[in-house]
């Protein structure tokens, strides 16, 4: 997880974020390989055939060129919807770890799961502070049980 979102965490949400972390990072790598190479391709097809459109117009000599250029941005299109399918895959692990590490509790009961696993499905955008409730939670009925 990014350094900057994670500065003022206990650390038994940092230790679950890692364990998060880990488990995204294959999809990660991938989708930031993917986005790096889409986005210039993108930048210089599109911008080559613009100004080669309107330079040259549509003789026989620049047909080659454009259909370089067109290539080009199909394969920049291509990568960078694939990069956007494997965030969504990102983003659909990240959610399934949650869930499952919340029915591997043994310290919050089976309703609060129940409620904690409801509030992520229903609000995806909220399912990570739902799952540091959560966190937070089942830590302070540990140190209760502690005592």
């Amino acid at each position: 997880m990014n350094n900057f979102m994670m500065t003022n965490v206990p650390a038994f949400i940092e230790k679950e974020m890692q364990k998060i972390t880990e488990t995204i990072k294959p999809q990660l790598k991938k989708s930031s390989r993917y986005s790096l190479i889409a986005l210039p391709l993108l930048a210089i097809s599109i911008t080559n055939l613009f100004f080669s459109l309107i330079s040259g117009g549509w003789n026989l000599d620049n047909m080659v060129i454009l259909g370089i250029y067109a290539l080009m941005a199909a394969v920049g299109i291509a990568l960078f919807k694939e990069s956007r399918h494997v965030k969504k895959e990102m983003y659909k692990i990240g959610m399934e770890h949650m869930i499952e590490r919340i029915n591997q509790s043994e310290h919050v009961n089976d309703y609060s799961k129940e409620q904690y696993i409801n509030n992520i499905k229903a609000q995806p955008k909220f399912g990570i502070q739902t799952f540091f409730n959560f966190l937070t939670e089942e830590n302070n009925r540990k140190e209760r049980m502690s005592e």
